[in-house]
């Protein structure tokens, strides 16, 4: 039993990592005095100024975001463990959520690094600090890709649920499929130094980052409480027509039927 405690506990603290994450990751923009963030229009040494100004809140917050990456990684896992309880759901969708997962954790890991390594050394020369500084902020917001693999595999999964009584509601394999479609407009920052689609504008960091929030808050609460009927069945007393819990749910529905000699 107490084994058991603990296999649940360790499900459940990776259930709230995603909360964990992304309050971490935020922070760390209050942090570095990124709100509002630095407009890719500002001067080379303007952006330096912002660095030599922070360089302490630079350097712990990117040490924040460095560790928001980790409880992403940990918020994935419990994510595909709970998508191999849906019955008919292929492996294969498990892995695709899952190696996306470890993917999209290195958007919140490497810009990190950058922004340690700008405010490592304020004093070096002022463009390549402005370059350093634009490399940290278009590995941070553009790539939306793996986020949409990642969500959209995870939606698939709760839509391809069958039972009675589904583990995900299927609202939230809606949110999913939406919630990255949202992202993309990151993919125009290249082309604006400006206005809504540059990397501090509207349409590309303030709409995604209030979806993203909402997201991760209703993925982990929906995750917590499949963890906790996944609980609450392992500590019931099993029958012969009930497989054990870790075992597909719409199994636990089908009778057992004997077959006359």
């Amino acid at each position: 039993m107490t084994q058991f405690r603990y296999q649940m506990a360790f499900q459940y603290a990776c259930a709230w990592s995603g909360v964990a994450c992304v309050l971490l990751f935020f922070l760390a923009f209050f942090i570095m005095g990124f709100v509002p963030p630095l407009s890719p229009s500002m001067s080379a040494t303007e952006v330096a100024a912002h660095y030599r100004d922070h360089q302490t809140a630079v350097q712990v917050g990117g040490v924040v975001m460095l560790v928001s990456s980790m409880f992403y990684a940990s918020y994935t896992a419990v994510m595909s463990g709970q998508m191999r309880r849906i019955q008919g759901v292929h492996r294969t969708v498990v892995y695709t959520q899952l190696a996306a997962g470890a993917f999209a954790s290195l958007t919140f890991l490497i810009p990190a690094m950058l922004f340690e390594v700008v405010a490592y050394a304020p004093e070096r020369d002022v463009e390549l600090t402005e370059m350093l500084n634009q490399f940290a902020w278009i590995f941070l917001v553009m790539p939306w890709s793996p986020f949409l693999v990642q969500n959209w595999a995870f939606a698939f999964a709760i839509l391809s649920d069958r039972a009675a009584r589904p583990l995900l509601p299927r609202w939230l394999a809606y949110l999913n499929l939406w919630a990255p479609i949202v992202f993309a407009p990151s993919v125009l920052l290249p082309f604006f130094r400006s206005g809504p689609f540059a990397w501090s504008g509207l349409f590309v960091i303030w709409i995604p980052a209030i979806v993203f929030i909402l997201q991760f808050v209703a993925n982990a609460s929906c995750v917590h409480r499949a963890v906790r009927q996944e609980a609450q069945a392992q500590q019931r007393p099993a029958t012969a027509d009930e497989p054990a819990a870790d075992e597909p749910r719409a199994a636990r529905s089908t009778p057992t039927t004997s077959v006359p000699a």
